[in-house]
């Protein structure tokens, strides 16, 4: 059984292996993404938001990153976390490694933002795998423009949202 640890990147060792780990898998998010376009997210999500990583046996399998607000509104709205990426290394999909980490996502926002209420995730909206997945805890609340096209976006109360990861990180 796999056994995952989540850091919340603060020192610059944690933020080099998590913007290398996206280096290496960014064309799992979209074939189109170039390396500029990489950098350009990266520094976005170093800059306005929180990124998270994800080793397993010291080594980096996954990261994910959230703000808190949203950019559509200039990060205004402290009421609302936005989870915009969750990327993992393919050996590890399928595992407990998603929702072991959406959980430690969602208590670290309500522990560092306890004003958030609602937690939304964006999904490109023709990744199937993505959209079935997160149609099992929140609900779709809109569609925004994103760089590869359309992303359905999700939206869960917080509360809702631990209350199936802990029925799902039970077992």
């Amino acid at each position: 059984m796999a056994h995952f640890q989540f850091t919340l990147c603060e020192t610059d060792d944690d933020l080099a292996q998590a913007s290398l780990f996206m280096l290496q898998h960014i064309r799992d998010v979209h074939p189109s993404y170039s390396m500029l376009a990489t950098t350009a997210l990266i520094y976005s999500y170093l800059t306005e938001g929180h990124l998270v990583l994800a080793k397993k046996d010291g080594h980096p399998v996954g990261i994910g990153v959230f703000f808190h607000g949203t950019r559509d509104d200039g990060f205004a709205d402290k009421n609302v976390a936005l989870i915009d990426l969750a990327l993992s290394d393919r050996e590890y999909r399928g595992s407990r490694l998603f929702s072991e980490g959406l959980a430690f996502m969602v208590h670290t926002i309500a522990e560092r933002h306890p004003g958030v209420r609602e937690i939304r995730l964006a999904a490109q909206s023709d990744n199937r795998y993505l959209n079935r997945l997160y149609a099992k805890f929140v609900e779709p609340c809109g569609v925004r423009d994103g760089e590869w096209g359309p992303e359905t976006i999700y939206a869960g109360s917080v509360g809702k949202i631990r209350s199936v990861l802990e029925k799902w990180n039970r077992v």
